[in-house]
């Protein structure tokens, strides 16, 4: 009897918790709700896969129960940090492709880049995909929500599957990215900028990228301006998640010096355009600076088009006015405000949006520099700014960079990151500002 009451017992028990529990045994469901984000995996985070052919490689996420592989890419580095960069242009002769001295295996400084879209959710092990010799479970959180997402980075024994999804593409011929959100053409005269935006089938969007430099030495001004700089179109890497281009820049003096190249990897992505610049200062400018009274102010930003009836606002007016090619006294007031974070231009279901960030190095870690930044627009059709390809400012939009005499020597980092955002709605801003500074938080086990 008592058996019999303790076999009922416990058989209730057990009843009970298979109800109650599927909840602790069935895989966890994918909770992020972050949509526009790029991922970055370092290398380091797949101790799995460290070591292996980059080309056996692929990255899966989990769907309606199924493992499935999602766009992604690896892009290597060198040990110095230096991007490799795979092809050359067909136009451009002399020029080798890089390889990585590791041979094309993943190492702990290697980039794996997917998109925070194709994630999904939590994978058990017996659902792995079939053939798969080593697997690195990546977690990825919302460090605003908390909500989180999973990828899967696999080794195969060789043809990885691999999913046929795209986002971007370079077009060589015309050296312009080409994705669903944007198109961006660079001029052959200077590949660093871009010359044709065209944002959800408009309109090119630009007459030119501006650069201005005053610089006062023992009182006498001397100019510098986009038209002084030498660039030239160098190697690429172009995969489905993001293209990163290289150029070779320097500046002219005087015309008759001038500065040695310096190389320019600007990053391309289906819904963001990334500049990051490394910049290593070899002198104490403060200390030369009041040496021969030196002073140097740069303003640098884009010449516009094609935006009449078009709205503006920033940090340092979050109020929209319009853009109609002449200053109002709201416009006129906002002229000069910082410090300048970003800027939103929205036209009907699309915006282009910049932001300049000074205060943090290319790992995330924070920087501290003696720069001030403002806001430099103009809209007015009659305002000439030469050069300039199209006469007036309609609108120029930029940043006004004080602070630059007062550098110390060492090596800074500043990004300009590029927002074209397709079918825009008010307030988006705050979801893309999002991207660079709450980034969403990579683990692996």
């Amino acid at each position: 009897m008592k058996n019999g009451f303790f076999r009922l017992v416990v058989g209730c028990l057990t009843v009970s918790f298979l109800i109650a529990a599927p909840s602790l045994w069935a895989a966890e469901k994918k909770t992020m709700t972050r949509q526009d984000d790029f991922v970055i995996i370092m290398g380091s985070k797949a101790k799995t896969n460290i070591g292996k052919p980059i080309a056996n490689m692929s990255l899966f996420a989990l769907h309606n129960g199924q493992a499935k592989p999602i766009p992604f890419q690896i892009d290597e580095k060198s040990p110095n940090g230096d991007w490799v960069l795979t092809t050359a242009p067909s136009s451009i002769k002399g020029l080798k492709p890089e390889t990585d001295e590791d041979n094309g295996r993943l190492d702990a400084n290697d980039q794996v880049a997917c998109m925070i879209k194709d994630s999904g959710d939590r994978m058990d092990k017996n659902l792995y995909p079939q053939g798969a010799l080593a697997v690195d479970e990546i977690t990825l959180t919302d460090p605003l929500t908390g909500g989180k997402a999973w990828v899967y980075l696999c080794s195969f024994a060789s043809n990885p599957p691999l999913s046929n999804v795209s986002y971007i593409k370079y077009n060589t011929a015309k050296d312009q990215v080409e994705t669903s959100n944007y198109i961006m053409g660079f001029p052959a005269k200077m590949p660093i900028a871009p010359g044709f935006i065209s944002i959800n089938g408009s309109p090119n969007l630009i007459d030119r990228m501006k650069i201005r430099v005053v610089a006062h030495i023992l009182g006498i001004p001397y100019h510098i301006n986009e038209n002084q700089f030498v660039s030239k179109l160098s190697l690429y890497k172009a995969g489905p998640i993001r293209v990163i281009r290289r150029t070779k820049n320097a500046i002219k003096i005087f015309k008759i010096f001038q500065t040695p190249s310096a190389a320019v990897e600007n990053i391309y992505y289906g819904n963001i355009a990334s500049i990051p610049i490394r910049m290593t200062v070899p002198l104490n400018v403060a200390g030369v600076a009041k040496m021969f009274a030196l002073s140097v102010e740069a303003t640098g930003g884009a010449d516009f088009q094609n935006m009449q009836n078009w709205q503006f606002k920033s940090n340092v007016y979050p109020h929209w006015v319009t853009i109609n090619n002449s200053m109002d006294q709201a416009e006129k007031a906002m002229n000069g405000k910082g410090p300048l974070d970003w800027f939103c231009i929205k036209g009907p279901n699309k915006a282009f949006m910049i932001r300049i960030t000074l205060d943090r190095k290319d790992d995330g870690t924070p920087q501290v520099l003696p720069l001030t930044t403002k806001l430099y627009y103009v809209d007015d059709a009659q305002a000439l700014d030469p050069p300039e390809d199209i006469p007036g400012q309609t609108p120029n939009v930029g940043y006004i960079i004080d602070g630059i005499s007062k550098l110390n020597k060492g090596t800074m980092y500043f990004f300009a990151t590029l927002y074209l955002i397709k079918d825009y709605n008010d307030g988006d801003e705050k979801t893309y500002l999002t991207i660079i500074d709450k980034p969403i938080r990579v683990d692996s086990l």
